[in-house]
């Protein structure tokens, strides 16, 4: 064989070979599959997200890249939300984020075939500093282990919600540690005499009107005057706003977003009772509560309020709903 085909030959089968062996390390490089679960999540390059620019709110990110990150399997309390108010320990959580990642470099895990949201936001376990943000919200009681979709680590971040509440760490917390209760007490230390009187008056004049289940109001004789309908028809709750009640009924209409659950006594849900569950607390109630809760009759407790126009009562525990048949 002439020895210049000879070298073309070999050229020609060596070169691709080397290239197709630098093109597997640096593939090996760039992607691996994680070890912290048999359930392979699966590591992104650091050049796609080197740095958290901003924290949006408890759970979602926004990468220097200008890509936005949803956290998998957690969710906080709305703070941002277009029709609803900031929630309990919306701000808290955020605040949490921020102290944890805001400026940080990370690094990206995702599940196996899902890696954006309807959005088009990333959906990430997101680690700073070998500690993985989802994971940290809910040991610290931050949020909610978000389950309305499977992940891999379902089981591991429900216990580490589980864990939290049984700690009262964080939104678990309702004694005087609160985040909430702590601020409205300092308030008040700042507060002249004159202040706290005028303060305490206006504080009796809202228990009066805006009473809890076995709210001291009613218990001890504040309001001894008037009671309290054990139960009301549901036909009838817009007459009940700001005020305790009880109704049953069936639910014949039902719609779940993602972000909130519809539970309507009527067709005509922009004019009759609706119950609400929001997400954070979809992990309390029954799996899919727009379908174990339609075509049932329930009984629902809690305070009426106004929503367009409407009657509404937000579930925020699984005590406040019996399902009568």
């Amino acid at each position: 064989m002439p020895r210049d085909r000879y070298i073309r030959i070999v050229v020609a089968v060596a070169v691709p070979a080397c290239v197709a062996l630098l093109l597997v390390h640096r593939f090996h490089k760039r992607i691996h599959v994680s070890d912290t679960n048999n359930a392979a999540a699966v590591q992104v390059s650091p050049a796609v997200a080197r740095k958290i620019a901003r924290v949006i709110d408890g759970d979602t990110l926004a990468l220097s890249n200008g890509e936005t990150v949803r956290l998998i399997g957690v969710d906080t309390p709305e703070l941002h939300h277009p029709e609803l108010p900031v929630q309990r320990f919306a701000q808290e959580a955020q605040a949490f984020l921020q102290s944890m990642a805001e400026g940080a470099g990370c690094r990206l895990e995702f599940e196996p075939g899902k890696q954006r949201d309807s959005y088009g936001r990333l959906l990430a376990y997101v680690y700073v500093d070998d500690k993985m943000l989802n994971a940290e919200i809910l040991r610290r009681g931050y949020g909610y282990a978000y389950t309305r979709f499977p992940f891999s680590r379902m089981s591991e971040f429900i216990s580490l919600e589980h864990n939290a509440r049984q700690c009262q760490y964080g939104l678990w917390n309702y004694s005087l540690t609160d985040g909430a209760v702590a601020r409205l007490l300092t308030d008040y230390e700042s507060l002249s005499m004159e202040g706290r009187r005028e303060l305490n008056n206006f504080m009796q004049n809202i228990i009066k009107k805006y009473p809890g289940a076995g709210a001291p109001a009613i218990a001890d004789g504040l309001d001894a005057g008037r009671k309290l309908p054990e139960n009301v028809g549901w036909r009838d709750a817009a007459d009940y706003y700001g005020k305790y009640i009880t109704v049953d009924g069936r639910i014949v209409a039902s719609h779940n977003s993602g972000k909130v659950c519809l539970l309507n006594f009527h067709k005509d849900y922009k004019r009759y009772l609706t119950a609400v569950i929001f997400s954070n607390s979809f992990s309390l109630f029954p799996e899919n509560p727009e379908k174990y809760y339609l075509n049932r009759v329930i009984r629902v407790t809690g305070c009426v309020r106004e929503y367009k126009g409407k009657p509404e009562i937000i579930l925020e525990r699984p005590e406040q709903v019996t399902v009568l048949d």
